[in-house]
């Protein structure tokens, strides 16, 4: 599934959401799926963390990603000239993510201060405790970012195991906002998605 959107703007903006969030962990640990949206940017089978930290970087963008109880969005902003090269990005990240096992190891520290400075603000909290009451029982019950114990003992293979599920073509939903003709746009995006079922074509240039 895709949109396009022309626009008068010097900016361009894509974003690729997927389908899954929290409420698609099943029986894997709760907060798989934030887990899975810190560490998805940690490598590929072509780029390094560094590399795909860096790439937008040097091109003036930004790129960014969160998740929610229904999906997880991977989003970035650039110059319009650039546009091509960040949906090129998102595609890599989406298809071929390999969770390196020390970059893994690092973000969960990360998450596990998130979810103690959580703790310190009482609405976020409190919020967090009516929705695991209000939906006890159901998979929207679970919290985003898992427990400290949850997220404690999510494993490489917990995290594989959610991707590949949930990170599937029929999941996906591409937006592109960016200035050029419309036709033309779709044309593009069109053959970009006809590419996810093989990944290798998608992929950023240097």
């Amino acid at each position: 599934m895709y949109a396009v959107k022309s626009s008068a703007s010097k900016v361009g903006y894509c974003s690729l959401s997927i389908r899954c969030g929290t409420r698609a962990e099943g029986d894997l640990p709760e907060g798989t799926a934030h887990f899975v949206e810190h560490t998805i940017f940690k490598g590929t089978r072509r780029l390094s963390a560094a590399r795909i930290n860096s790439y937008l970087d040097r091109l003036g963008g930004e790129l960014n990603a969160y998740t929610t109880k229904e999906e997880i969005v991977l989003h970035a902003t650039v110059l319009r000239e650039d546009i091509w090269k960040a949906v090129g990005l998102l595609m890599e990240i989406a298809t071929e993510a390999t969770f390196p096992e020390h970059e893994v190891e690092t973000e969960r520290g990360v998450i596990l201060d998130e979810i103690i400075s959580y703790k310190d603000s009482p609405s976020e909290d409190i919020f967090d405790n009516f929705e695991s009451r209000f939906f006890a029982g159901s998979p929207l019950g679970r919290l985003t970012l898992g427990t400290l114990e949850s997220v404690g003992r999510t494993t490489v293979e917990d995290l594989k195991t959610y991707y590949r599920r949930n990170f599937i073509p029929q999941n996906m939903a591409l937006c592109v906002v960016a200035n050029g003709d419309e036709a033309e746009l779709e044309k593009k995006i069109r053959r970009i998605c006809s590419s996810l079922t093989s990944p290798k074509t998608a992929g950023i240039t240097k």
